[in-house]
């Protein structure tokens, strides 16, 4: 009998008929339903995407600020901005969110204790993994001059990484 059901189940239609739920494609039961569906994935991803937004705008406020003053502090900054999100914040930011993954699996097989252990794990990895980073970002500067020695550019930019390194 259970064979039965699993090969019923498996070449029903994924979308119900009239006949499986009484909804047909005039009735506007089914929009309402939509609507409900759609409150509740705005107020679980609505936050998430306001976070998002406002960390994008802070750089983008700071590159709209540093572009009055000139052409080349725009191109630097940028430029600094740029070479501190791929070689740190994106890394750092990686490897971060895999924590989630762990904590997901933790939590949803109910090993609590797991969370801590996750949590102090992905800590320490993150604080190893930001050390070869900071040295990476104190020699920006000469890596910056090694590549153009005479350019205002990487000049002007190896200077503004100076403040954006810790």
């Amino acid at each position: 009998m259970d064979q039965e059901e699993s090969q019923s189940s498996l070449q029903s239609s994924l979308i119900p008929s009239s006949d499986q739920n009484g909804l047909e494609c005039g009735d506007h039961r089914w929009l309402s339903e939509i609507t409900i569906e759609l409150k509740k994935q705005m107020q679980l991803a609505g936050p998430l995407v306001l976070v998002s937004f406002l960390q994008y705008s802070l750089q983008m406020i700071s590159v709209i600020f540093v572009g009055h003053l000139d052409e080349l502090s725009l191109a630097s900054s940028s430029m600094a901005a740029s070479f501190a999100g791929v070689t740190g914040f994106s890394f750092m930011l990686g490897m971060g969110s895999a924590l989630e993954t762990f904590c997901g699996q933790a939590y949803g097989a109910k090993q609590y204790h797991m969370l801590g252990v996750h949590m102090q794990r992905a800590m320490l990895v993150l604080a190893l993994s930001s050390i070869p980073i900071a040295i990476l970002w104190a020699y920006t500067g000469k890596i910056f001059t090694f590549f153009r020695p005479r350019s205002r550019n990487f000049i002007t930019c190896r200077d503004i990484f100076s403040v954006v390194d810790p």
